[in-house]
């Protein structure tokens, strides 16, 4: 018939669990970043240098907290994810269990 494969329901359960730790533990630490860094705003000055520097910095410092957010957030998804499917499997392997005399 070909080539079986096999899926540990438990260790799926296990690894989401992970990944919604990292998940939080990621979202956690940008929140205490994004804190940190909002009383610096305007650090780069309004003289023309300042401002030069600014304008380069900015975007890319937005684009890095972006980033991290979906980060954060695709880790919760991939937790989720794993969680559902080991749930699934578990489902579909008791559902297909022999059940003899009933």
């Amino acid at each position: 018939m070909g080539d079986k494969f096999s899926v540990d329901p438990e260790a799926l359960l296990r690894a989401s669990a992970r990944f919604d730790l990292e998940g939080e533990q990621l979202a956690t630490a940008l929140s205490r970043l994004q804190a940190s860094l909002r009383p610096l705003s305007g650090m780069c000055g309004n003289d023309a240098q300042g401002q030069k520097f600014g304008a380069g910095y900015d975007p890319n410092a937005q684009n890095l907290e972006l980033a991290l957010q979906h980060l954060a957030t695709g880790l919760d998804a991939i937790g989720r994810g794993l969680e559902v499917m080991g749930i699934n499997y578990q489902g579909s392997d008791a559902a297909s269990q022999v059940r003899q005399g009933g």
